[in-house]
């Protein structure tokens, strides 16, 4: 009875420790299938982004006979990526015009600032993998200060937009793009101006 007793305890080792193997291996082998990934690493980052504009802009007409010419325009965005080809932003853009002074130009005599907040729309019509050609589109209310000078009014709140053709490049630290864009913003107060601008940008897409 004793060799009976120890033969069935070999025994019961012997399936025990086959048991265990079997699970080890099924825990490989799920380890193997489910056990952590390498996260791919995409040559652009898509998603959240921040945006700097800065350039210059040249009025071409006039604004209630005054000759405002070359300006500055500066602009910051912030916006998402809803597809590869499209995204969409909000910002504020400010365009800084001096005025040219001759003996036509009617008093007062002052120079201009525009300070647009804007809602933006970019379409991609051309890509690669890091180059993007882009339409954009501005659509804002333009607030054109200061609103008098010597008890006049000067300035004047309006709708405001413009309307560009840009080009942006993804470099390989691959959350910063850069770029420049070409185009035109139109205000509508104190009077109807067009600036065509040529603008350079940076962004960053977290």
């Amino acid at each position: 009875m004793g060799y009976v007793r120890v033969g069935s305890a070999f025994v019961a080792l012997l399936v025990g420790i086959g048991a265990s193997g079997v699970a080890a291996a099924q825990s490989g082998d799920t380890a193997g299938e489910d056990g952590p990934k390498v996260q791919q690493i995409r040559a652009v980052e898509r998603g959240g982004f921040v945006q700097m504009d800065v350039g210059l802009t040249y009025l071409v007409n006039k604004i209630d006979d005054r000759s405002y010419g070359l300006g500055m325009v500066v602009g910051f965005f912030g916006g998402y990526d809803v597809l590869p080809i499209l995204n969409i932003g909000v910002g504020v853009t400010a365009i800084a015009a001096g005025v040219q002074v001759d003996d036509n130009t009617p008093p007062p005599v002052g120079d201009l600032l525009f300070v647009i907040p804007t809602l933006r729309v970019q379409f991609a019509v051309l890509t690669t993998e890091r180059n993007f050609v882009w339409i954009r589109g501005d659509v804002g209310f333009g607030l054109g200060l200061p609103g008098q000078i010597d008890g006049a009014d000067y300035g004047g709140n309006g709708l405001a937009g413009g309307i560009a053709v840009g080009f942006e490049r993804f470099t390989k630290l691959r959350h910063f793009s850069i770029g420049g864009i070409v185009g035109a913003n139109v205000v509508t107060k104190p009077a109807v101006g067009i600036g065509i601008s040529v603008i350079p940008m940076v962004k960053y897409t977290f």
